[in-house]
């Protein structure tokens, strides 16, 4: 009998149809790969005017992962409302990886929605967390003629005069940290203060230095650093476990015996993608994320920033983390009496 008989030659085509089944059905990322993804400019939605600390990063991760990939990804500002003009339109965009979002995981995705009732998007089910970029500490700034030497003396201060101290906060109501970071403490430890809004952090800082605000909380010093360097404004304390790298003489509130573990993590800076973005481009942006990471120019530029890499940059626990902060601002957001 002929070895290519025509009942064998059925049963080839019968298995060489069937490992093609299984190739695309079991292994959807070798077939992904096929596709040439991105085969278009990626827009990396920044919901914050530009010149900002989610812009700065956002620009940094875009020239990165473009050099990375050999594909462009662009930054497109879309400020508004406190940054939710631009995360509702990557929330409403196409699940298809060309419409994605850097943004700060804390403020926008725990403490706006515990806040805002009811709340335009939903951090878990609205979006789908792809890479944690960097994270760093918050300090609190006060003006140099306070006559304070510690966060200890500046409680004391504020309970001893007349309607409290002034605080300057970058915009509306749970900004984080400017606002939300003081009236944590208000609550915690009796810092008795009054919220004064500004436009952003920049004109918070210039009345800082002014005198017109006795002190205020900063995402890094890199905008307060001129500042600091003229005498106007020195840094009281800094938030997390240990002592920031780039200010080793600032304490921490923990070992001033003030410990903040709510923010302890300080601001966590995060890429998103609407929700059902699908898993193999996920994997594709989380790997070239982690990459791009690893580049002198991301490692450095973050440095610059007092920001620094998350050993833990994958999904799972990013989502997982965005867990935690949910779960803790809820109850916080009420005893501040910030809730809507």
């Amino acid at each position: 009998m002929s070895l290519f008989s025509n009942s064998n030659r059925v049963n080839i085509r019968f298995l060489y149809l069937i490992s093609l089944i299984f190739l695309f059905s079991v292994h959807p990322i070798v077939a992904f790969s096929q596709s040439n993804y991105p085969n278009q400019l990626v827009k990396i939605i920044v919901p914050f005017a530009i010149g900002g600390p989610t812009d700065g990063i956002a620009r940094k991760l875009a020239l990165a992962l473009s050099q990375e990939t050999g594909k462009s990804f662009v930054v497109e500002n879309k400020p508004g409302a406190q940054g939710v003009i631009g995360t509702v339109q990557v929330k409403d965009a196409k699940p298809d990886g060309y419409t994605l979002m850097v943004n700060e995981t804390k403020g926008l995705f725990a403490i706006y929605p515990a806040i805002t009732k009811p709340s335009p998007f939903d951090g878990r089910k609205d979006f789908t967390p792809i890479s944690l970029i960097a994270h760093g500490p918050v300090f609190l700034l006060v003006n140099s003629n306070l006559p304070v030497k510690n966060f200890k003396e500046l409680i004391e201060l504020s309970k001893n005069t007349p309607n409290g101290l002034s605080f300057g906060s970058a915009g509306g109501k749970g900004q984080f940290p400017t606002h939300v970071g003081p009236e944590l403490l208000k609550i915690k430890y009796g810092l008795n203060a009054q919220n004064i809004a500004y436009r952003g952090g920049s004109p918070a800082l210039i009345d800082l230095a002014a005198d017109r605000v006795h002190f205020t909380m900063s995402t890094g010093l890199v905008s307060a650093q001129p500042f600091i360097d003229s005498g106007k404004v020195k840094p009281l304390a800094v938030t997390g476990l240990q002592r920031s790298l780039s200010q080793p003489n600032v304490p921490t509130f923990s070992e001033l015996g003030y410990p903040l573990p709510e923010i302890d993590e300080g601001v966590m800076f995060a890429f998103w993608g609407p929700a059902n973005l699908p898993p193999e481009v996920m994997n594709y942006l989380n790997a070239a994320v982690s990459k791009a990471l690893q580049s002198k120019e991301m490692v450095d530029g973050l440095k610059a920033l007092d920001l620094f890499i998350p050993k833990n940059q994958g999904p799972q626990h990013h989502g997982e983390l965005m867990d935690k902060e949910i779960k803790t601002w809820g109850s916080i957001a009420v005893k501040m009496n910030l809730t809507d």
